[in-house]
C-alpha cells in the first residue's frame, strides 16, 4: 500500500505539521474525502461547538456578529463550556454539564480523554460516557446526576445521534485530526494544570 497524503486546515497559532499520512481503504479505492479538516468542519462541527467554550471564536472572528471566522487557538476543541442544567426550570440542583477537552495531551498522543479509536469508534456510535462524570439520579436531582429520563451512561451534549451514521473511515479522519492538534490547556473542572507539559 502507498501512503496518501491528507492536507489538513492549519489552526491558526500551531507549531504542528499540518500534513497526515494514511493508508487507503483496505480492499479498496480510497475515497475522495477533500482533506481531513474539511470532513472535520462539515460533518462533525457539532463537535467543536459542543467541546469550544464560549470564547472558540478570536476577536473580531465570529460569524455570529457578521464577522469572517477566526479560531480562537487558545481555546479550540478545549472544552470547559457549561451548558447548565439539563432540566428547567433552572436550579433544581441537577448537575451542569461541561464540555469535555477534545484535544490530545502529550502523555498519550490521544485525544478526548486518551480515548483509543476503538473506544472514539464507540462514543461516536452509542453516545457512551466511559467517564461516567453525570450517573442518572437515583433520588432527587442533585450536582452529582442527571434526572430521568435522561440516561447518566450517555453523552447528554455531544451530537453522537447524528455521528452515528458517519462511515468508520470518516471517523477516523476525525479522530486522526484530533490526534493531530495542538494540546489546548482548557478550563474542565478537575483538569489537570500541567495537561499540556511535556514530560
Amino acid at each position: 500500500m502507498t501512503a496518501t497524503t491528507v492536507t489538513m486546515r492549519k489552526i491558526r497559532g500551531s507549531s504542528k505539521d499540518s500534513t497526515l499520512h494514511r493508508s487507503p481503504e483496505p480492499g479498496g479505492e480510497e475515497p475522495e474525502i477533500g482533506g481531513i479538516g474539511k470532513l472535520y468542519r462539515e460533518r462533525a462541527g457539532g463537535l467543536r461547538h459542543s467541546a469550544g467554550p464560549r470564547t472558540e471564536f478570536a476577536m473580531g472572528g465570529n460569524p455570529f456578529f457578521g464577522q469572517p471566522e477566526k479560531v480562537n487557538p487558545a481555546t479550540y476543541l478545549g472544552g470547559g463550556r457549561d451548558f447548565g442544567e439539563l432540566v428547567p426550570p433552572p436550579g433544581i440542583g441537577s448537575a451542569h454539564i461541561i464540555s469535555r477537552n477534545l484535544t490530545p495531551t502529550p502523555k498519550t498522543g490521544l485525544p478526548e480523554g486518551d480515548h483509543t479509536f476503538e473506544e472514539f469508534l464507540t462514543i461516536l456510535r452509542t453516545g457512551k460516557d466511559f467517564d461516567h462524570l453525570h450517573p442518572t439520579c437515583t433520588g432527587a436531582p442533585n450536582p452529582g446526576c442527571v434526572p430521568k429520563p435522561f440516561d447518566g451512561d450517555l453523552l447528554q451534549i455531544m451530537p453522537w445521534p447524528i455521528q452515528q451514521h458517519m462511515t468508520d473511515h470518516e471517523i477516523r479522519a476525525i479522530y486522526e485530526y484530533l490526534k493531530a492538534i495542538p494540546c489546548i490547556q482548557g478550563n474542565y473542572p478537575g483538569e489537570p494544570a500541567d495537561r499540556c507539559k511535556k514530560e
